[in-house]
């Protein structure tokens, strides 16, 4: 959509500008002109042509989805010397930091690092260099990245910085065009990247070849050959890597590579990296995934608890930055990845509530539909599946119809995460005796599948006659499901697929209530029960000797785990083998250490206890492990959960010159919009598409206000010549501090973003987007208002 011009541009009060770079799509950064150069015609043409739409990189389009605010100077990241031909001790310090965020896999603050740097000294090509690093998975803006430090090598790296841009040339695809495109269409992708990894590795020994000393090529050719090995490239001995690797400690034993080795031997002989987890974390503290890494290590050595102090460490160093930077927990990538981690450990050590109360806060954290939503892989979905995990696998079937009722297991509109809350439901139901709700959810569900199997009969006949009619008569054009609105057969078979599995669980739950054992055989291998789960229900079916082997299997492939070893101490108690389960129990009681014994599982063995004169708490504390390094308190990193931050005060006017601030909306939830005026169509398109649902936010208790980049007179003359009425409010903040404030601002750029809010009514930002494109999905906003708003605060799920 095109951009209306005001005359007021907004170059005028920008500091920078950048030049368009037509071989590349890139544009770099110089010094904007004088304002009086700007008012000539010949600079208004310019500005006219090339201008990109309001709130969009003057960098071009691939810098629109990167940092768009300044880097600071970060403590606690750790130390590494990467000589450069910066001039400015400040250029020095955000180039280096920037390859210590590179080390710790955190691509969003590298980027931004080198962006620091770049605007300081435009001439160097090492932070283009590094761009491009932390945009390996985006090939496109890595590519504009690299071309725009390979113009700069002349004037701006010498032969060292030179060997990094051309080695790094190497790795990422060049740009095609059409006909080079459809030459290389049949090759294998696989196989290019594999000849561009050894290329790059090869390129990388030349870094070597003339300055032997340089341990940070050291460490980029070892992470590089274990990322490669992934694509083709195999590494032929790990111990060769790994004396890579020992040559970058011994000249800096905190180095971040640490990280790296955890990578080699992770899925190959864990216990080789155990220094290297002790000494991960120390090593950037302030980086989070650092911390996480370690908590790779310890799981696959079974040492559960020690995983979980690391994926909480690692969670709270994200949350102390996502507060401070008013960053949203999902815009950090591997956020929920570590948190949904350390649900799983908690629940292997059997720490059942904190990990019902993490799975909830996970659940409650602000969904965004571009990074946390059920089709993503972020908080909202880990969340449902942890909480649903932990309450299934120890039985908590009284809890989980209470959850259902609440705010984290309500209904999604998702079919597929829906069918599995039915399902779950209609299984407590039985499990807790009330059949009769059992039957409500089973029966529909039943059917469901019986009338999608008759369809696929149907389709399966449909075929046999097509093709016995085809034979006979060639010219016939066969039957095509996409002639109709009927589904096809494939996705007959999917819904099936999901179906089956679902159904045939609650059958198992229901031949479980009425002690039916042939029944639940003839639909235990559908129903892909867990196995502890499946035991204890043939347990309770009569079945004590298939429950026992498959659990004596399962405790003995993981006896660090609680779950298996308490059930197979209950199930040898139940039947009378005491010696065997007090043997089990004496175990158990280092396993559970940190266990929680009000827990079904675990308080059925208080007469097992009591045998042995065990106290109530029959917890015995391990010896600490002695491998685990120094490891600071916990607090010290951050908080344990993330809070909303307080909103920015702001000043803004009506048309009627009347100043409005944040106190005259202090103890109402609020929506705010910034926009950037009514020469940007975009901006009063979102306006026109929330102003209908503007009665519904108020019914719901949420003001809707707007706040623009204009002047008074502008937003009046906007407001008058528009063809539509606007009934969401509009305010003028023409000196744009608001904007500064809630970081709707390009901090490289000098200019102005596009910001949604929602604020509480005790003035915290509970949802936030801030882009160059405005958010325009007011029903999503208005429902996630309502369920954020509803939510139990952060601070009482802790």
């Amino acid at each position: 959509m095109p951009q209306l011009k005001i005359k007021t541009s907004l170059s005028i009060r920008t500091r920078f500008v950048f030049v368009a770079c037509i071989s590349t799509q890139v544009l770099f950064m110089t010094t904007a002109p004088s304002a009086e150069k700007q008012d000539s015609p010949e600079s208004d043409v310019t500005a006219e042509s090339t201008d990109p739409l309001a709130g969009h990189s003057y960098h071009g389009e691939a810098f629109n989805e990167g940092p768009r605010q300044a880097a600071i100077l970060m403590p606690n990241l750790g130390s590494i010397s990467f000589p450069s031909s910066a001039k400015k001790t400040d250029t020095q310090l955000f180039i280096e930091q920037g390859i210590l965020q590179l080390h710790g896999f955190w691509y969003l603050e590298a980027e931004r690092s080198f962006r620091q740097a770049s605007m300081l000294e435009p001439d160097l090509a090492i932070p283009y260099w590094g761009m491009a690093m932390a945009n390996q998975n985006n090939t496109e803006r890595a590519r504009g990245f690299i071309d725009q430090a390979l113009s700069r090598i002349s004037e701006g790296a010498d032969d060292r910085e030179e060997l990094y841009v051309k080695a790094l040339d190497q790795l990422i695809p060049k740009k095609r065009d059409e006909a080079e495109a459809e030459k290389k269409k049949d090759v294998d992708e696989k196989e290019e990247k594999k000849q561009r990894a050894e290329r790059y590795i090869a390129a990388m020994e030349k870094i070597l070849d003339h300055s032997p000393d340089d341990i940070e090529a050291k460490a980029f050719i070892a992470v590089q050959m274990w990322m490669a090995n992934g694509y083709g490239v195999k590494i032929t001995s790990r111990y060769a890597v790994d004396a890579l690797l020992a040559e970058v400690f011994k000249a800096n034993p905190a180095h971040p590579a640490h990280h790296y080795r955890i990578h080699l031997w992770d899925r190959n002989r864990p216990e080789n990296a155990l220094a290297a987890a002790a000494q991960c974390g120390p090593a950037s503290p302030g980086i989070a995934h650092m911390w996480h890494m370690p908590g790779h290590i310890y799981s696959k050595l079974k040492r559960y608890q020690d995983a979980a102090w690391q994926q909480e460490a690692s969670a709270r160093v994200d949350h102390a930055h996502m507060i401070k930077t008013h960053l949203m927990p999902d815009e950090i990538h591997n956020f929920a990845h570590n948190n949904e981690w350390l649900v799983r450990n908690l629940v292997f050590v059997g720490r059942v509530n904190e990990a019902i109360t993490l799975a909830k806060n996970l659940i409650s954290l602000p969904q965004h539909p571009r990074y946390n939503s059920l089709e993503k892989r972020g908080s909202q979905k880990f969340g449902r599946q942890r909480l649903i995990q932990v309450l299934t696998e120890y039985e908590l079937w009284e809890q989980l119809l209470e959850e259902s009722n609440g705010p984290f297991l309500i209904e999604t509109g998702n079919e597929e995460f829906d069918r599995e809350r039915s399902a779950w439901i209609a299984v407590a139901h039985y499990l807790v005796g009330d059949k009769e709700q059992g039957e409500a959810i089973f029966a529909p569900l039943e059917a469901e599948l019986k009338e999608t199997e008759t369809k696929i009969d149907l389709k399966n006949e449909q075929d046999k006659k097509a093709e016995e009619t085809s034979a006979e008569n060639t010219n016939d054009p066969e039957p095509s499901d996409a002639s109709s609105n009927q589904p096809t057969k494939e996705e007959l078979q999917k819904k099936k697929q999901a179906l089956e599995p679902l159904v045939a669980r609650i059958r198992c739950a229901k031949s479980v209530s009425e002690g039916d054992i042939e029944s639940f055989k003839d639909s235990e291998k559908k129903a892909k029960l867990e196995t502890i789960l499946k035991a204890r229900w043939l347990a309770r079916l009569g079945d004590h000797k298939q429950a026992i082997e498959i659990t004596k299997k399962q405790a003995n492939n993981d006896k660090a785990q609680v779950k298996p070893l308490a059930t197979l101490t209950q199930l040898l108690w139940d039947t009378g083998e005491k010696k065997e389960a007090i043997k089990n129990f004496r175990i158990l009681r280092e396993v559970a250490a940190y266990a929680d014994l009000d827990t079904p599982i675990l308080a059925a063995l208080n007469p097992v206890a009591r045998s042995i004169n065990s106290p109530d708490d029959w917890r015995l504390a391990p010896e600490p492990a002695k491998d685990l390094g120094k490891r600071p308190p916990l607090h010290e990193l951050g908080p344990f959960r993330w809070e909303p931050y307080q909103a920015p005060a702001w000043n803004a006017v009506t048309p009627e010159g009347v100043v409005v601030s944040r106190e005259d909306h202090q103890g109402k939830p609020t929506i705010m919009i910034f926009y950037l005026g009514f020469g940007c169509l975009h901006c009063v398109e979102q306006l026109h598409t929330f102003s209908p649902l503007l009665e519904k936010f108020q019914a719901a208790g949420v003001n809707v206000i707007a706040v623009s980049t204009e002047t008074i007179d502008e937003l009046k003359h906007g407001i008058k010549n528009f063809d539509k009425p606007i009934s969401i409010p509009l305010h003028a903040n023409a000196e744009q501090d608001a904007f500064k404030s809630y970081r709707c601002w390009d901090d490289f750029e000098n200019q102005p973003l596009h910001g949604t809010f929602l604020i509480d009514a005790d003035g915290r930002v509970r949802w936030q987007d801030i882009s160059y494109e405005p958010f325009n999905e007011p029903d999503f906003l208005l429902k996630e208002a309502k369920r954020l708003l509803n939510l139990t605060s952060n601070n009482e799920l802790q």
